[in-house]
């Protein structure tokens, strides 16, 4: 089993220590090369000595990690992030499948990201789990941080890319997801629809239904009945569960 290079970058210099101890300790076939303490230093960091791994603190001064994975064209390592704080952004980490550790985090926590990393690597994980997930996420990132224009859609022959507006709704089919369109079309994507909901919910999108995702925007009018019905633009009408149609209402009343 070959070596693993790892970087640790924390703003932190005792989550530095404390981590690299329990790498050492608790995870053989793991070397620390370095850690940083900020985006600037990481950077140089990762160009000198081109690490396997890095463990990246979500929330730092000046600039957080995420700005660090920008300052590269090409991703040639691979990144669990570790952050004290479960924010917006995690949804889009856990969506794409990237490993993050929440802290504290326990060594057996640690000692399964390591082994996700490994199977990655050895390409044993199916192949959706392969497909550029980095890449995937900094897309999402910017959807949510540029008026939501695009979201990367992973499926089994790569990436798809569309525009949020364009999603009518979203709808569970077992482990996958069904997605319709405006223009009629649909995908099945290889994620379920409970972390597309936590990816959209904050963009104005309501699971109506234990089944059902939708986009408000694209909501044309609601039927009454014991949950009522959503009417959405490509025709369809999707169910209302009762347990869920106060809190729908409220929502679509001020969305």
């Amino acid at each position: 089993m070959s070596e693993i290079k790892a970087l640790i970058v924390d703003d932190e210099q005792h989550c530095i220590e404390a981590l690299q101890t329990m790498l050492q300790k608790k995870c053989p076939g793991v070397t620390v090369v370095a850690g940083a303490r900020s985006v600037k230093e990481a950077r140089t960091l990762v160009e000198e000595l081109q690490p396997d791994l890095v463990f990246l603190d979500v929330e730092m001064p000046h600039q957080n990690g995420f700005e660090l994975l920008k300052l590269f064209d090409k991703i040639n390592f691979d990144v669990i992030f570790t952050t004290a704080y479960e924010q917006y952004a995690l949804k889009a980490i856990k969506f794409n499948a990237l490993d993050y550790l929440l802290k504290p985090f326990s060594i057996k926590e640690l000692q399964d990201a390591i082994e996700k990393f490994r199977e990655k690597r050895s390409g044993s994980l199916p192949r959706e789990a392969n497909d550029s997930p980095l890449e995937v996420f900094l897309q999402n990132m910017k959807t949510l941080q540029q008026n939501h224009k695009k979201i990367a859609l992973p499926t089994i022959n790569g990436l798809v890319f569309m525009p949020v507006q364009n999603i009518v709704r979203c709808e569970s089919t077992g482990n996958y997801t069904k997605i319709f369109f405006t223009d009629k079309k649909h995908l099945m994507v290889s994620k379920p629809l409970k972390e597309f909901e936590e990816l959209l919910t904050d963009i104005n999108f309501f699971r109506i239904h234990n089944s059902h995702l939708i986009n408000l925007q694209q909501m044309q009018s609601y039927i009454q009945g014991e949950g009522g019905f959503a009417l959405m633009s490509d025709g369809t009408q999707v169910e209302v569960s009762r347990r869920r149609k106060a809190e729908f209402l409220k929502k679509a009343m001020h969305f």
